[in-house]
């Protein structure tokens, strides 16, 4: 039967060591670190600065895309078929559910306006 090698066994924990301990070997042998005498933050230094997007050109960047998009998806709808079942929607409803879905609308905003206020003075 053959003997294995203990640095090779699994240690108590269930886990191979084999592979740390030779990682770690060759960690011990490889080159020297390279000193670089500062030659790295003279480069960093020398790059141009990032430039920072404005709030407005974030807001562009998203805005223009959607709204393409948003045309395009739209276009492929027939608008006239879109009105008619909205106009024949709006008067099938009755005056109980208009209420509700306006109360539900407005709880929505209610906590919208709740969770801003909070953010801003910042309870949450």
């Amino acid at each position: 039967m053959m003997k294995e090698d203990p640095s090779l066994s699994p240690d108590d924990n269930g886990s191979d060591n084999g592979f740390d301990n030779f990682l770690s070997a060759q960690l011990k042998q490889a080159q020297p670190y390279l000193m670089d005498d500062v030659f790295t933050a003279q480069v960093m230094t020398k790059l141009p600065p990032v430039k920072k997007l404005s709030v407005w050109q974030e807001r562009l960047i998203i805005v223009v895309p959607l709204l393409i998009i948003s045309v395009l998806v739209i276009s492929q709808f027939s608008i006239l078929a879109v009105i008619i079942k909205l106009w024949a929607l709006v008067f099938s409803v009755g005056v109980a559910n208009l209420l509700s879905i306006a109360l539900a609308i407005s709880a929505v905003v209610l906590c919208g306006a709740s969770y801003w206020f909070a953010k801003q003075v910042k309870l949450i």
